[in-house]
């Protein structure tokens, strides 16, 4: 099997994934709140698509022909930046190539990669999409789906994956290797962890103060939330090797595969175990969460950490997966009932991290450009943090200073774009529903179209 036909195939295996998703979601849910969000999920794939398509992969992909020099990348080579030509060639911003898949987005290797991508940026707009459910107007949710998909996910991508400036930190500023996200762990979680907060915030979308003590979420389909389980983790091999621009004859494909897998194993022991011991009873939503946040922490470091060091990670973020959905649910009181915003930004930042911390140095020479023959006076080092292997130099503080930024990076661009869409939205959604009820049948329209307003603060209760 060539390499392009192999990048279908677990490109295929990787759309599994956000289906996965969807369903553990669904297990933190209630049953009105899965109607709702099951009936609008096919616009909401729908409308990613088509943004995807239109603008968003050349915004992430424009400029790779600058990277890759394959004839089916040729056309790709217009990398924009908003900064001087004095600042050097390694600060693109965005792609200005293969609008709606055209000019030179056509070809088998760039089809590929469109391919292969879409599903990170499914994945990353079903997290705050979720967020908003069935409490505000309907049309917010495919507003949120276009701005992820044509904007903010591809852009932040671009600066990662498409040769951007936080993959030439390295290059620019002495920073390691650059900021590392083999394969979106810190793209999909912290970008669509960071845009659901903004709109939970700017929706004022907070769990009432009942007084009531704190239960478990309901689990309508323990069956299907078991299926999601295994979807997740079927898809995550696919996912790990759909890149068409990562060469199989470079990476060390046992660990890529194996790490996509013990990360999500590590991450359900412990809140499997925790449920157990806190609430005498068995209960798949949290051990699926804490297999999601494994999962994505190790996404970004896949084939740069050693395997059993990837499933002590999965076991620490799983520890701290139920005890901070706890935190935001029960003492912030943002209403995130399947904890997946939560879970995802806990997971996207322990990622990053792992890398400038646990990357050992025996594989990515050349990495973004860096050190392709020697690297901190070693032969072949490759991208390495504070513990690396035997014979290898730490590169610290510089690969976490690459990595910091990047996470940052990440978060600031989410919550500022998604922030200001989500006021704007939240002002409209009055005057929207208004002239969806003067409109032929809609005195159909249900309640679910009307803007979310904020509790009512209970006597005595501090705001």
């Amino acid at each position: 099997m060539d390499a392009l036909m192999w990048s279908y195939v677990a490109g295929g295996l990787a759309y599994l994934v956000p289906l996965g998703l969807v369903l553990v979601v669904f297990s933190g849910l209630e049953e009105e709140d899965i109607r709702a969000s099951a009936a609008l999920l096919p616009t909401v794939v729908g409308m990613t698509v088509g943004a995807y398509i239109a603008v968003g992969f050349a915004l992430e992909f424009g400029g790779v022909g600058l990277l890759d020099s394959r004839h089916g990348f040729s056309q790709l080579v217009w990398e924009w930046s908003a900064l001087s030509e004095e600042w050097g060639p390694y600060w693109g911003m965005a792609g200005f190539a293969g609008w709606f898949l055209r000019s030179g987005a056509g070809t088998p290797d760039a089809v590929a990669l469109f391919f292969g991508h879409l599903p990170w940026v499914l994945t990353a707009t079903v997290i705050p999409v979720f967020s908003l459910r069935r409490r505000v107007s309907s049309l917010a949710p495919l507003v949120v789906a276009v701005i992820m998909g044509g904007w903010i996910v591809p852009l932040a991508g671009n600066w990662v994956h498409g040769g951007g400036w936080l993959a030439r930190l390295g290059t620019t500023l002495g920073w390691g290797h650059g900021f590392v996200d083999f394969a979106g762990g810190g793209l999909i979680g912290i970008v669509g962890g960071t845009a659901g907060l903004a709109l939970l915030l700017a929706f004022r979308l907070r769990r009432p103060n009942t007084g009531a003590h704190p239960s478990l979420p309901p689990v309508h389909f323990p069956v299907l939330a078991l299926m999601g389980g295994f979807f997740m983790v079927v898809g995550a091999t696919g996912w790990a090797l759909n890149n068409p621009l990562y060469s199989s004859q470079t990476l060390p494909i046992h660990r890529v595969l194996a790490n996509a897998v013990v990360g999500w194993g590590g991450g359900m022991v412990v809140p499997a175990l925790y449920i157990w011991f806190v609430a005498d009873t068995h209960h798949p939503h949290f051990p699926l969460l804490g297999g999601w946040v494994g999962w994505l922490a190790a996404l970004s470091g896949l084939p740069f950490l050693p395997t059993f060091t990837t499933f002590l990670l999965g076991l620490v973020v799983g520890t701290g997966t139920p005890l901070l959905v706890y935190l935001v649910r029960e003492r912030l009181r943002l209403d995130d009932p399947s904890g997946i915003i939560t879970a995802s930004l806990w997971g996207g930042f322990s990622g990053i991290v792992a890398v400038g911390v646990l990357a050992d140095g025996r594989y990515g020479a050349g990495w973004h450009g860096i050190g392709q023959d020697t690297y901190l006076g070693v032969a072949r080092q490759g991208v390495s943090g504070w513990f690396v292997a035997q014979g290898m130099v730490a590169d610290w503080p510089g690969q976490m200073w690459a990595q910091l930024v990047g996470g940052a990076t990440y978060f600031i661009w989410a919550f500022l774009v998604m922030s200001s869409v989500g006021i704007v939205l939240a002002l409209l959604g009055g005057a929207y529903s208004r002239l969806l009820s003067k409109a032929p049948f809609g005195e159909y329209a249900s309640s679910v179209d009307q803007p979310a307003e904020a509790p009512v603060p209970e006597e005595g209760e501090n705001n």
